[in-house]
């Protein structure tokens, strides 16, 4: 895998799409999407998807006003789901706070109150 510090510094939406892109393309991934919501001082975590996929592509989303509101990731459908529609995730993004951790293996973006994990599979298995 290539070294990570070529990737710094991210400047924007779009550099995160092509590192997601550049990590993930055409590999098989664990995919897990969750919210946190606050009830006054308890917090309450929701698992919203969770699934093993292969990674196709990732896109912004925007707003009618033009701002970006979500990216939206694209997995291809695995042997075991064949006929099936390509899963897809909406991760709703504040464009200007959102924290990404980095590695080889796993990204977890989080922004608002929901975490998106994308970890790679050495082999899907049945």
């Amino acid at each position: 895998m290539e070294d990570l510090e070529m990737y710094e510094p991210v400047s924007g939406l779009e550099d995160l799409i092509g590192i997601l892109e550049s990590l993930f393309s055409e590999a098989p991934v664990w995919v897990r999407l969750e919210m946190q919501e606050e009830r006054g001082e308890i917090v309450h975590e929701h698992l919203l998807a969770q699934f093993a996929s292969t990674f196709d592509l990732c896109d912004l989303v925007q707003s009618e006003a033009g701002e970006d509101v979500a990216m939206e990731f694209l997995f291809r459908e695995t042997e075991e789901e064949a006929g099936g529609e390509p899963q897809s995730v909406t991760f709703p993004i504040d464009p200007q706070d959102i924290e990404v951790d980095l590695s080889p293996e796993e990204v977890t973006l989080t922004s608002r109150n929901f975490s998106l994990t994308l970890q790679r599979l050495s082999t899907l298995k049945r």
